[in-house]
């Protein structure tokens, strides 16, 4: 699981606490926990009312971030980019059907996405 960057450095996917951002069950808990953040809170697009792979994509990319950040705050301005090695191995986890996926997006498009 880890991966080297260009300049030699380990990536944050070797830390024993990564695994927990690719994990379903913590994602649906994620998922389903009202978010101060959201504008609205997305129900589950997949079936038998559960997430879609795209929303575990998504909300895995999310609970990272808040691992990551530890309670700081992102908004327009003030972005942080995912590291590719993360991006990977979340899109590994969970592949698009077609394998196309899409860059950042701001908050008030990517929640129609959730």
């Amino acid at each position: 699981m880890a991966e080297s960057g260009e300049d030699g450095a380990i990536c944050v996917t070797s830390h024993p606490g990564f695994m927990a951002h690719l994990n379903r069950y913590v994602l649906d808990t994620y998922f389903q926990t009202p978010k101060l953040n959201w504008r609205r809170q997305p129900r589950p697009a997949g079936r038998n009312g559960r997430l879609s792979i795209e929303q575990y994509r998504l909300t895995a990319y999310r609970h990272f971030l808040e691992w990551i950040l530890k309670g700081e705050k992102l908004g327009r301005g003030n972005r942080l980019v995912l590291p590719t090695c993360v991006v990977q191995v979340i899109r590994t986890t969970y592949p698009s059907q077609d394998g196309q996926y899409r860059g950042y997006q701001e908050e008030l498009d990517s929640q129609d996405e959730l």
